[in-house]
This record gives C-alpha cells, sequence and structure tokens, in this order.
C-alpha cells in the first residue's frame, strides 16, 4: 500500500469516535434518584395524576458504565402509565423477593398466592407510590456499582443501539462492591408462618396463615391492599418510628391505611385496638389518633407514644382505667373497685400469644 493511503488511513482512525461513543450520556430530561429518600405523603401523591414517576431510563458514565434515572415527563396515557408500574414490578421481582432466611431468621420464600396479592397491589395507584420508592432505593444501588448486571447484554445492546429496560439487564444479585458495602440494604419482601402482616424499616414479612376478612374488634371489612399500605408506612418510605406504639399505630392508620380504604371503596377504619370483657366499641366517624388522645385527656387512660404495644390493648376496671403495655389486667379480688385505680391495683390475667392482624 503507498504511503500516502497508509498516512489516509491513519488519519482516518484517529478521528474515529472511540468505541464507548455509541454509549448515551444522560439525556438532558433525564435525572438520577436523590441521594435522600422522602418519607412518602401517601395522600398527596394518591391525588396526583399519576402515581409511577417518571420512567426509568439507561444511560452511560464517563467510562462506558451502565447509570439509571428517570424521566421528567408525565406518562402519554393509561397505558404507559401500567407499563411503568409493571418495570418497577419486574425489578421488585428480580431484587426484593426474599430467600430463605434473608429477611429475618424465620423468613420464608413467597408462595404463590402472597406474589399474586403482591402484583396486584404494585400496579394499583397506591401500590405504585411505594413501589416506585423501592425502585428508587434499587436505583440509588445500580449507580454506585453495588448491584450486578449482564456485562455481556449491555455491551451488545450499547453496540446495537438499543438499551434494555433495567430489569432485564440486572441478574438480582450484590456485585462483589455491593457485597462489602455497609450502605447496601436491598429492601425485602419475605413470607413467615402464621397469620396477618408485618413490617419493620427494611422489609415487610406476609403470613403465610393470610388475611382474615374482618378486624376481629369491630366486624370491619379488611382490604388487603390498605394492609400493605399500613405495613409499608412502618417501613423506611413512611414513618420507621411509628411501629410498635398506639399513637403510632394510629397515625399509620390515618395516613396510609384509610387513604387506600377510601379510595378502593372501603369505610375509614375507625378502631385499631379491641377492649376484652368489655364489648367492641363503637365505630366512630372521627379521626382515631384523636380519639386515642382524646381517651389519655379526658377519661385518664395513659396513651404513651413510645410505649411498646402488642397491637391489641385492654382496660383496668375502675373510674380511672389505665392501659398497662397491652396486657388485660385486673384488680385484685375483694379490692374497691370505686378507688382510684393504680399501676399496682393491676394483675396480669390474659396477653395475647400472637399478633393479631393489623
Amino acid at each position: 500500500m503507498p504511503f500516502a493511503a497508509m498516512r489516509f488511513l491513519l488519519f482516518l482512525a484517529l478521528l474515529a469516535p472511540p468505541a464507548s461513543a455509541a454509549c448515551p450520556s444522560r439525556p438532558t430530561d433525564v435525572f438520577p434518584p436523590t441521594l435522600e429518600r422522602q418519607q412518602v405523603n401517601l395522600e398527596r401523591e394518591l391525588d396526583a395524576p399519576w402515581q409511577a414517576g417518571g420512567a426509568i431510563v439507561l444511560y452511560c458514565d464517563a467510562e462506558g458504565r451502565p447509570q439509571a434515572g428517570r424521566s421528567s415527563h408525565p406518562p402519554r396515557d393509561a397505558m404507559e402509565e401500567q407499563a411503568r408500574r409493571a418495570e418497577h414490578w419486574a425489578l421488585a421481582s428480580k431484587l426484593n423477593m426474599a430467600k430463605k432466611g434473608e429477611a429475618h431468621p424465620r423468613g420464608l420464600p413467597l408462595a404463590k398466592p402472597q406474589m399474586e396479592l403482591l402484583q396486584r397491589f404494585a400496579m394499583a395507584d397506591a401500590g405504585a407510590v411505594w413501589l416506585r420508592e423501592v425502585a428508587d432505593d434499587s436505583l440509588r444501588l445500580f449507580n454506585k456499582g453495588y448491584l450486578d448486571y449482564d456485562r455481556t447484554l449491555w455491551a451488545r445492546s450499547v453496540k446495537a443501539g438499543r438499551l434494555p429496560p433495567l430489569s432485564r439487564l440486572l441478574n438480582g444479585k450484590l456485585s462483589d462492591k455491593g457485597l462489602f458495602a455497609g450502605d447496601a440494604n436491598v429492601f425485602k419482601f419475605s413470607g413467615y408462618a402464621g397469620p396477618g402482616a408485618m413490617a419493620h424499616p427494611g422489609a415487610i414479612g406476609l403470613g403465610d396463615g393470610g388475611l382474615r376478612c374482618q378486624f376481629p374488634s369491630s366486624n370491619e371489612l379488611v382490604d388487603p391492599h390498605a394492609i400493605l399500605s399500613h405495613e409499608f408506612g412502618h417501613t423506611r418510605y413512611g414513618d420507621p418510628a411509628s411501629g410498635g406504639s398506639l399513637l403510632g399505630e394510629a397515625r399509620t392508620v390515618e395516613r396510609y391505611e384509610n387513604p387506600v380504604r377510601v379510595r378502593n371503596g372501603y369505610e375509614p377504619r375507625a378502631l385499631y385496638f379491641e377492649r376484652v370483657n368489655q364489648g367492641a366499641l363503637e365505630a366512630k366517624k372521627d379521626s382515631l389518633f384523636d380519639r386515642l388522645l382524646r381517651l389519655e385527656r379526658q377519661r385518664g387512660i395513659a396513651v404513651k407514644d413510645q410505649t411498646m404495644v402488642e397491637r391489641y390493648h385492654c382496660d383496668c376496671p375502675g373510674p380511672l382505667p389505665i392501659i398497662l403495655d397491652c396486657e388485660v389486667r385486673e384488680l385484685p379480688a375483694g379490692e374497691d373497685a370505686s378507688a382510684p385505680v393504680q399501676d399496682h391495683d393491676c394483675k396480669l390475667n390474659w396477653k395475647p400469644d400472637l399478633a393479631p392482624l393489623r
């Protein structure tokens, strides 16, 4: 080959873009999730025209590694909104379903009916809000390099100019970096042996005994989606300090359960607790939280915000009944019931072995 021709080919090679140039940088209308998550305001989110957030978009950093953000554009129609919800469910199915023992020592894999309930919840309005937050956590982990992905698929997709959905790119595992990172906390759904549902800041558990159709204390109908939203209210996406106290549970009913019940056609839940041996309290329309404060203010019932509870509470007999650690207590035999009731006047009569359905 003549020397001049070789120089010309070398010149063209120098002008050619590097191999990673085909990998798109972040579009101007796409933004990574905020570094800090915000407490969900469910009522405000349910009043919004769409709940799933912006579409998840993949792009490349300066080294050609994949990153993820969200489009700032609202969905064109209900079909596109449902597609965004479906992507969040696909991500959760890949990353957030606990294997045996992952969520807690008695954690169980989710059974098919539990998975189907979660999927229906994810595609509904309230579930779309909560699963959006779970997905944003996944985006944060991915952008830090904590989630493993199919590098062959990524390279092939970049070369073809058609990037895959994030749920397809991920393999559901932590990367080597993520395995040794102290902040790689993946939210988990798991099962457990027993009825109902429970939560802590980083996980939600569903009992293999299922959910009751009615609350035993009031005969109010149970809305399963509202129960799931209630549990989300106890996680890091809601108010993780709300679990285990009577007022915290009342706030959770008001903020995260009743908005879903109303949206789904149920009456707002008026009771959280049960009074043993005194009959069910009449359901009222005013705020459950306000009613608890009124019990404390007008009747002398000790409703302590930080007192750990077992989700039932009962009263000691007497003119000033008190709540004592959510246990049923009674006056010692032969004592005058008209005398003021003190802590030492009561003795343990019964305490539930299993936490009832929320």
